[in-house]
């Protein structure tokens, strides 16, 4: 089964709490106060939740208020300024997606994505050497 990248983290970790408590998304809706698309929206990562909404999500499963709006804002943050605040921040916003399933991963499995990444750029680098 392919993991599946979510355009948000907010999206993401709403979607993996959900399937742990075994709540659908008519579930959710009804437990904040809001319509099945709302939530819909945010669990698929069309759209981020307000402060007010983090909130009342956090209630309803159960989760780290605080940690839940870092996501949620760092989201909104990307949405709007896209990669300048990884630039900003000295980081390769070609790496971003695969920082979002970096925890998804087995050590075994970051061993070899990272071998894997240190032969071909030993192989590029031997490539430009012989031209």
């Amino acid at each position: 089964m392919a993991l599946k990248i979510y355009r948000t983290r907010t999206g993401a970790v709403l979607t993996e709490r959900m399937k742990k408590l075994n709540l659908s998304m008519s579930d959710l809706a009804a437990k904040v106060g809001t319509s099945y698309e709302h939530v819909r929206n945010i669990t698929k990562g069309n759209a981020v939740p307000s402060q007010f909404m983090v909130q009342a999500l956090a209630t309803a499963l159960g989760m780290n208020n605080v940690e839940l709006d870092r996501i949620a804002t760092a989201d909104r943050i990307r949405t709007k300024f896209g990669t300048i605040p990884l630039e900003l921040a000295g980081k390769n916003p070609e790496l971003e997606p695969l920082e979002r399933v970096w925890s998804h991963l087995s050590q075994e499995h970051k061993a070899d994505l990272i071998a894997q990444a240190q032969a071909w750029a030993k192989r590029d680098r031997d490539k430009v050497k012989k031209h």
